[in-house]
């Protein structure tokens, strides 16, 4: 590859950071925004001093190729070609080029893949292989409402009726606001809940205030703490003198109090994160394989359906924009489909009555 004369590196960057503040201008959630400044970083690496606003239509596909040969997937591949789309139709606004060089760029397709919906018992399973109130809430809440992972961690007291069983979602996907719907197992979690730990922030799910940890070692406790930024072992005494956790707590809490440069983190939401490993747990302790919050909004979708729940009611809930999203996100099985077009369809029973003359 020749190196042209003139280099577009510094260029190339600066579009590359005009996008990001365009997503942002935009509303894109943050995760959304580093998806694709992924994709344009990757291409331009890739471009290194040629200009990403000159690039072409075979430029592309040769640097779709290097993601191919790196052995990444279809899924991921599609995710890059999503934000190339969206970042040439950016440099298109700017002026900068008059052509889109992915606007006839073919998708690789997919193999059609059924995901696997949990059953009624292995959701009860998951929820009773919670070991805190927290956990159980947690369980409870994503697939009594339904709620998005993301919708979930940002939820406050005040958007939740308890009295009517409905809740705000603030700002969800597309920044869009909608109203879910829980019942009295999910209430009942929730309650016990805020009567195990109070809230101190207003969020409906709060992350405890990080005041250090301790671990026994060698007959001794040690205590682990941010001092001036950096995390630092404390000693902070022996076994026999303080013989319980409790015990120890209290001691290394006495010993941060008078400690220079030590500060704790107050009461937070939890990161996405951090819910999604409580679920796996919990999935892992239930003896159910693999599930993460998106199972259980999932679950709560398909159970909905097979019970005779209106698709467009569910799709209000999920805060789908299309309905042929919510038909592909119900996992139906055909038996499933064709049990409820008997039941519902007017003429979907085997014995129809013939009108009379």
């Amino acid at each position: 590859m020749s190196i042209p004369a003139r280099s577009f590196a510094r260029a190339n960057q600066e579009l590359a950071a005009a996008f990001d503040r365009y997503l942002e201008a935009r509303g894109l959630k943050p995760a959304s925004r580093v998806t694709y400044g992924k994709s344009v970083q990757g291409l331009v690496g890739f471009l290194h001093a040629r200009s990403i606003a000159e690039a072409n239509r075979s430029v592309i596909r040769e640097f779709l190729g290097t993601l191919y040969a790196r052995g990444l997937d279809a899924n991921t591949i599609r995710r890059h070609t999503a934000g190339l789309r969206c970042f040439f139709k950016f440099v298109q606004l700017t002026g900068l080029t008059r052509h889109n060089p992915t606007a006839i760029l073919s998708h690789r397709k997919l193999p059609g893949r059924v995901q696997r919906v949990l059953t009624r018992s292995e959701v009860d399973r998951l929820v009773a292989a919670a070991r805190t109130p927290l956990e159980s809430a947690i369980a409870e809440w994503l697939y009594g409402t339904g709620v998005r992972v993301s919708e979930l961690v940002s939820m406050r007291f005040e958007d939740v009726d308890f009295a009517a069983g409905v809740a705000r979602v603030q700002k969800g996907k597309g920044d869009k606001d909608r109203i879910v719907l829980f019942g009295s197992k999910a209430d009942e979690a929730i309650r016990r809940m805020i009567e195990w730990r109070p809230t101190e922030t207003g969020l409906l799910f709060e992350a405890r205030p990080q005041t250090g940890c301790l671990r026994l070692q060698g007959g001794a406790w040690l205590g682990l703490a941010y001092i001036n930024a950096v995390q630092r072992s404390i000693r902070v005494g022996p076994l026999s003198d303080l013989p319980t956790r409790d015990d120890a707590r209290r001691a290394f809490d006495r010993i941060l109090a008078v400690t220079s440069g030590y500060k704790p983190k107050p009461p937070r939401p939890y990161t996405d994160r951090a819910i999604r490993l409580m679920v796996a747990n919990m999935a892992q302790r239930a003896g159910i394989g693999r599930a993460y919050p998106h199972a259980l909004r999932r679950a709560m979708a398909t159970h909905m359906l097979e019970n005779g729940a209106d698709l467009r009611a569910i799709q209000d809930l999920l805060g789908h924009e299309r309905i042929t999203t919510t038909a592909l996100y119900t996992s139906l099985t055909a038996f499933n489909l064709k049990a409820i077009h008997t039941r519902c369809h007017p003429k979907g029973g085997e014995n129809v009555e013939t009108p009379q003359n």
